[in-house]
């Protein structure tokens, strides 16, 4: 026989509470196992440090200078 239980507002409030808690740790979970993926990967991480001296030594352009250069509304 099934039984019933009775949730009344405050009961329904710590569940939603707690669904958007458990929600926010799965997102963070997720953005750590990427994270964690990201620096496992050697190829990636020289590709990153090749963009950083790029930057640094002034071989990259902005997105909007880059369009007026192609004559590209942006």
């Amino acid at each position: 026989m099934a039984k019933t239980a009775y949730l009344d507002e405050e009961d329904r409030k710590l569940l939603f509470e707690t669904k958007q808690k458990l929600d926010e740790a799965t997102k963070l979970m997720n953005e750590l196992m990427e994270t964690i993926d990201v620096l496992s990967d050697p190829e990636m991480m020289k590709a990153i440090k090749q963009g950083q001296d790029d930057i640094k030594a002034g071989r990259v352009k902005d997105l909007r200078s880059l369009l007026k250069e192609e004559h590209v509304e942006a």
